[in-house]
């Protein structure tokens, strides 16, 4: 299929075979499916083939008697009456069975929707897995449009597209060999315009490309002003912002409408170049064609035959031309998919399982800094016993906050070492270390859904029975007795149908529900008024019995009723943990 090849899409072929790498398997269980759709495809495509040779048949049977009355004896005879039913039949049968294109569209749908589903999902579960420093140097709108748009556009190159320039690729052969055997010489006219077709889309593809790859960006963009504009309605409204909100918008989806048009306006132009060299083509071998019939040597039932060959080669041409610029789109979308699956992933895959933990802390020697370089603790060094309540104090950007995320393995120490109960915390596998740790972080973070369902995000197999004596434990019973639905209430987003105390109690029963030895507390009292932090201060005493905890917090250590206090400035210990109670008692 030399002649395929050399009009084949121009694409990035590094993007294009690490696309194929990462995602073939997921046509590993369709690989029957995608031999039938490319039985029904190449049955079509034989039938185009052989459609112009009834019409031959019938013109030269026509033309071989010059008396119109003596052709129409002629044809009265059974054998030309048959020809003639032949050919009519010839031109009916492919448009009666019109249902296996139809269930090829079905095939090739169901092929590629299956393909879609699973490449999302991988791409989903990677970002996952990523560290957390990645997420935050990008853009979640931005990662939305790769999961959402850009991986429709990947499946093309796996099948879809792939299967149309197979269809089409053999259809051109096909004519093409067909034709060189009828008159070979007027084959050698119809392929003059193919060198300056393989170069116009050979240019064109790139421009494409190129175009489609800003385009996607701007839309990646957009979507991520999108989406934090919306989340700060609030503020928006608060300051009057509506109108620079909008016209901000504006100014971008111009920008990524330009981006668009510029694509489209390289398409257009590859499509025009098409059409007017296929013209010329067809043009050419009418004329000569026709010379050729004058002189006896072609029938005109050939030269029709001829024409309608040379149509059968430039359809998959202009075809092919208009699937370059879809596979150079996608291989732009492709690169946008595999730039988030080359992101780092968190932590070693080995280590073992932990077991279930006392909870003994022990900071050696730890530094850290941030991806922008910015230090956030300086040789931290201190043992924390297990079952202790400890109190970490300290001003903004002292690493408080940094702690607690190097506890939870979401940040690595740039040096040093965190042990617990004497083993290094990398030496576990990560998932069997993060369930001996209930967190409860100082944004509050609720789910779409009932309660209940946010309750069971710390524990989904829990039993009702566990999850009421959660919310016992957190004192958001009181809360479920005042609710009309109870536990099955439906939240607003973000939980904002609920106060901030309500909020954080429910949080906490979803950190008591998980029944981890270590609990962690990010600024649990943060915004909350007297009355509401006197409940979240009880749920805290109550969920912290028994637990190694460590509760970030920017008031009086004493009021928390902790047992011991790691006080941090500038990134360093600045305080011993001192033990409060000797303190209370001094």
């Amino acid at each position: 299929m030399r002649l395929q090849n050399k009009l084949a899409v121009p694409v990035n072929r590094g993007d294009v075979g690490r696309a194929w790498v990462q995602f073939r398997h997921v046509l590993y269980d369709q690989k029957l499916a995608m031999v039938g759709a490319g039985a029904l495809a190449l049955g079509l495509t034989a039938l185009e083939l052989v459609r112009p040779w009834p019409v031959k048949w019938v013109i030269d049977a026509l033309t071989t008697v010059a008396d119109p009355e003596a052709a129409g004896t002629a044809l009265s005879g059974i054998s030309d009456r048959s020809l003639v039913v032949f050919a009519a039949m010839a031109f009916f049968v492919p448009a009666a069975i019109g249902g296996v294109t139809e269930r090829l569209q079905i095939a090739v749908a169901k092929i590629s929707r299956k393909a879609t589903v699973r490449i999302r999902t991988d791409v989903f579960r990677h970002l996952h897995r990523i560290e957390l420093t990645e997420h935050q140097r990008r853009q979640t709108g931005d990662l939305l449009m790769r999961i959402m748009g850009d991986v429709n556009m990947v499946r093309d190159l796996l099948f879809s597209s792939w299967l149309n320039i197979m269809s089409r690729g053999t259809v051109l052969i096909g004519a093409a060999v067909i034709f060189a055997i009828i008159d070979w010489r007027l084959f050698l006219l119809a392929l003059v315009p193919i060198p300056l077709l393989w170069v116009g889309v050979k240019t064109a593809s790139k421009k494409v490309k190129s175009a489609a790859g800003k385009q996607r960006r701007k839309e990646g963009s957009i979507a991520a002003n999108v989406a934090e504009a919306l989340r700060h309605i609030d503020l928006t409204k608060a300051f009057g912002a509506e109108k620079r909100t909008t016209e901000k918008f504006t100014r971008d989806a111009r920008g990524a409408e330009r981006a668009t048009m510029a694509a489209t306006r390289h398409a257009a132009r590859l499509a025009r170049t098409t059409e007017v060299l296929t013209g010329a083509g067809v043009g050419l071998v009418l004329a000569f064609g026709a010379f050729k019939v004058r002189a006896g040597l072609l029938t005109p039932g050939e030269l029709l035959v001829t024409m309608s060959y040379t149509r059968m080669m430039y359809k998959p041409i202009r075809k092919l031309t208009g699937e370059a610029a879809r596979l150079a789109k996608a291989t732009a979308c492709a690169a946008r998919v595999l730039d988030v699956l080359d992101l780092p992933v968190e932590g070693p895959r080995g280590g073992v399982k932990a077991p279930r933990l006392r909870g003994e802390l022990v900071f050696d020697d730890v530094h850290h800094r941030y991806h922008d370089k910015r230090q956030s603790l300086r040789g931290l060094s201190v043992r924390l016993p297990a079952g202790g309540f400890v109190v970490v104090t300290g001003d903004n950007g002292s690493g408080k906050s940094t702690l607690l995320a190097l506890l939870m393995r979401l940040y690595k120490p740039s040096s040093g070492e965190i042990l617990v109960d004497g083993h290094p915390i990398e030496s576990f596998k990560l998932a069997s270390y993060r369930s001996q740790i209930a967190y409860v972080p100082q944004q509050l973070s609720l789910f779409s859904g009932s309660i209940r369902d946010n309750i069971l995000y710390g524990k989904p197999e829990a039993t009702e029975q566990e999850v009421e004596a959660a919310a016992l434990v957190a004192r958001f019973d009181t809360v479920i007795d005042g609710l009309p639905d109870g536990y099955d209430t439906v939240l607003d987003e973000d939980g904002q149908s609920l106060s901030g105390g309500e909020a954080r109690r429910l949080m906490l029963a979803r950190a008591a529900l998980r029944d981890a030895p270590i609990l962690l507390l990010d600024e649990p009292l943060s915004g909350l008024d007297t009355t509401s932090r006197e409940e979240v201060i009880g749920a805290i005493a109550s969920l912290a019995e028994g637990r190694t905890a460590l509760v970030v917090h920017h008031g009086d250590p004493q009021e928390l009723g902790a047992g011991f206090q790691l006080h941090l400035e500038d990134g360093k210990l600045h305080l011993e943990v001192e033990q409060l109670e000797e303190r209370r008692t001094a």
